[in-house]
């Protein structure tokens, strides 16, 4: 489900704009599964609409499943490369502590999340382009609630329950 915000686009002019999707390494994984063929179609379709974006913090996860260098390469190449990739820079880095800092100050514990979230949340919300953040992840929704940035959630729910 899409959150409370409108979810922005991006494109040259307004009849080209198309949303722009930062795939969590949660969606890779359940679409990866084969239990879920809504969320692999989803997938495929944004692929195929050039919606899909990624950034070095998911691609090092998504990369960790590969069990040979050979099987890496060519799941980097088929997957990863025809990909846009969002920039990890230092504002992106500042960003992330600035909101696990925030969340600290919040309800106890409620900072304690995995570290490369921060990252891709805020790669999603400084990027130039509105991108929309797209998980599975509870700690990714939390992040991104509180900073108000667009995402879309799935449910692990199987679709049509």
């Amino acid at each position: 489900m899409l959150n409370r915000r409108t979810c922005p686009s991006y494109g040259a002019n307004e009849s080209d704009r198309v949303s722009l999707y930062l795939a969590d390494t949660s969606i890779w994984a359940w679409a990866n599964k084969g239990s879920r063929p809504d969320i692999t179609e989803k997938l495929a379709s944004r692929l195929e609409d050039g919606e899909v974006a990624t950034c070095v913090p998911v691609a090092l996860e998504v990369m960790h499943r590969a069990k040979t260098g050979n099987e890496y390469a060519e799941l980097f190449h088929t997957l990863l490369v025809p990909l846009r990739w969002l920039d990890l820079d230092e504002s992106s880095g500042l960003r992330a502590l600035e909101v696990q800092s925030e969340l600290a100050g919040g309800k106890h514990g409620n900072h304690r999340r995995p570290a490369v979230d921060y990252l891709i949340a805020a790669i999603a919300e400084l990027n130039e382009d509105a991108v929309i953040s797209w998980f599975f992840d509870k700690d990714l929704r939390v992040i991104c609630e509180h900073t108000g940035q667009p995402y879309q959630a799935e449910s692990s729910a199987k679709a049509g329950r």
